[in-house]
């Protein structure tokens, strides 16, 4: 069973790692809002890049949850109280961390639009954000 849990972490280490830059470089904007198809191509809503460099954050501190929850786990395995309670003291701070860059990324978005924005193509961004939810609560559950 630590190995499906240790091949599923790494698994969603690259993953987040990959949103991360992809987001960062201004690919995949898709998951951020919906584009808009016109004659001469393919375009986003304003303030799509900077919400998906914000929402790279997210990623990277998802990274890092999923990271400290494997340390900790290895920490287990080895024995090690002390590399255990380092790792579990880590991981809720990169846990904190994971949900100050949410409320913030969803702030920013709210601030580009004047308001709370979440209709139409805006809310592929919330479902992004909860997709990266229920994806470190199924995680924990893993390693818990």
């Amino acid at each position: 069973m630590e190995i499906v849990r240790f091949a599923v972490g790494i698994a969603l280490l690259v993953a987040s790692a990959l949103l991360a830059v992809q987001l960062w470089n201004g690919r995949w904007q898709f998951l951020v809002a919906r584009p808009e198809h016109t004659r001469k191509g393919t375009f986003f809503p304003a303030g799509t890049r900077e919400t998906g460099r914000r929402l790279s954050w997210v990623m990277v501190a998802c990274f890092a949850v999923v990271a400290t929850l494997m340390a900790s786990e290895m920490g287990r395995l080895a024995g090690s109280a002390l590399f255990v309670q380092a790792g579990f003291v880590v991981s809720g701070v990169a846990l904190l961390t994971y949900g100050g860059c949410i409320v913030w990324t969803v702030a920013c978005h709210c601030k580009v639009h004047g308001r709370p924005y979440f209709a139409g193509g805006s809310s592929r961004l919330v479902v992004t954000l909860a997709a990266t939810c229920i994806v470190l609560t199924a995680l924990s559950l893993l390693f818990a």
